[in-house]
């Protein structure tokens, strides 16, 4: 095993970045079918129903080349929708099974895993998370802006509506709209992904590769993938150019019991607690001199205390919106001058400096994060990818984050819409009969937060 991926793991997982994505293989570890011995059972009862021969061997031949989405195709045309339904639902109902350890082992990452996505329409994973996180069946645009969800690429049990086998059906519900196309374009870009579950051999996985392969553009982000041993030079060639760094481990007793461990072992583990040191005994009293004259006070060495560097400010927003920052950033001016605040925007990024370094520098680096809210700006896809770090770095207590209403949208729909946007009454700034009123009104609440992050800077 890699212990430098590993650890590279390890550290998308401890910062909030990392999602996991399920495949049969976890259902597998509680007796449910592959995906291969569900084709196997569909391509059976086909036969026993006096399907044409010709049929049954083709879903046969999809079976032997692993081609299982195009088994699983062919046999709910052989058999019709409400028979194939109808036997899906009898053979992946894990009614009475109990969870599998792997599937509580990925639950287990619930304090700082973003999300689950899986392909299994069971319940094992919904049982694990003991209905803590929300099933989403029925992805939306703004998806990949949300945490704490498992999303059900494939449906979910009972719901035959949500079910997709198919090849037209995965791409038309997970792909085929533009919006939710740039959601996932965000979530693949943006996270880490940990594969767990899927076999070397299917197309289940390949398929998922290649729209990863197509999202990330020419730099795919670092995935990874748990593998048992004997990953053919090929198939690891074709992983790694996805951008999936392996993890092999040794499966000596079939059962691939090492993958609960590994997930486990990815918390890092509480610090020991240390005993108090021995306190000192205390000094002897110096003998007093004979005069009654108080001996002079020797004053500390520095009773100043340090003086609070100024709070680095992240400006987010969309190019349509720089009149606005401008305006915004003038309005700020007394808080620079008083060296309350460093303020930054990729406005002031110099001709031939690497863009994306610079923002991603500058939005780690930064105390308060605030976002300039408009249409323009929930529909871009850096500004998705800035909310999505900027409330990861909120949620481990990194950064304030502050949302700025510029102009109308439907901003409560978002993941920042838990916090207290301003203008508080939540008019935007171009709605005001006067915008300088309304931008004194955010400078004036964001000076508050800047006094307060100040204090603990100190």
């Amino acid at each position: 095993m890699d212990d430098e991926i590993l650890e590279q793991l390890r550290e998308r997982y401890t910062s909030g970045n990392l999602i996991v994505f399920a495949g049969a293989g976890v259902s597998a570890a509680a007796g449910m079918p592959t995906w291969k011995q569900l084709a196997e059972r569909l391509r059976d009862r086909a036969r026993r129903k006096g399907a044409d021969p010709a049929v049954v061997d083709e879903i046969q031949q999809y079976i032997a080349s692993n081609q299982l989405i195009n088994a699983l195709s062919a046999a709910k045309l052989a058999l019709g929708p409400q028979d194939f339904n109808w036997t899906v639902d009898k053979e992946l109902d894990d009614t009475g099974r109990e969870v599998p350890e792997v599937a509580q082992a990925i639950a287990a990452l619930k304090p700082r895993l973003k999300a689950v996505l899986t392909t299994n329409i069971d319940r094992f994973l919904e049982r694990a998370f003991q209905g803590e996180w929300r099933m989403v069946d029925r992805p939306t645009a703004d998806i990949a802006m949300d945490r704490r969800f498992i999303l059900k690429l494939h449906g979910t049990l009972r719901a035959w509506d949500t079910w997709v086998f198919s090849r037209d059906q995965y791409d038309r519900a997970i792909f085929g709209s533009p919006l939710l196309q740039d959601a996932f374009g965000a979530l693949y870009r943006t996270h880490s992904i940990l594969f767990v579950g899927f076999g070397l051999a299917d197309d289940n996985i390949d398929q998922t590769l290649a729209r990863v392969r197509a999202l990330a553009g020419g730099q795919p982000p670092m995935h990874f993938a748990l593998l048992p041993k004997g990953v053919p030079p090929f198939r690891r060639r074709l992983l790694e150019e996805s951008g999936i760094r392996l993890i092999v481990y040794e499966n000596q007793a079939g059962d691939h019991a090492e993958v609960a461990q590994l997930l486990l072992g990815l918390e890092p583990a509480a610090a020991p607690a240390q005993p108090p040191p021995p306190r000192a005994a205390p000094p002897a009293p110096a003998p007093q001199p004979a005069s009654s004259a108080r001996p002079t006070a020797v004053p500390p060495a520095n009773t100043h205390p340090a003086k609070a560097r100024p709070v680095r400010v992240f400006f987010s927003y969309a190019s349509r919106d720089e009149e606005l920052l401008a305006r915004l950033e003038a309005q700020m001016s007394p808080l620079k001058r008083e060296g309350l605040i460093a303020p930054w925007h990729s406005g002031k990024i110099s001709a031939g400096e690497d863009l994306e370094r610079a923002i991603g520098e500058q939005l780690e680096a930064a105390d308060l994060i605030l976002l300039l809210v408009s249409a323009s700006y929930l529909a871009s896809e850096q500004g998705d990818a800035q909310v999505t770090r900027a409330m990861e770095r909120r949620a481990a207590g990194q950064a304030a984050v502050v949302p700025i209403l510029l102009r109308p949208c439907d901003w409560e729909t978002t993941r920042f819409a838990e916090l207290q946007a301003v203008p508080r009454d939540k008019k935007p700034v171009t709605k005001w009969s006067d915008e300088d009123e309304a931008l004194l009104q955010v400078v004036r609440e964001i000076r508050a937060v800047v006094t307060k992050l100040r204090a603990s800077l100190r």
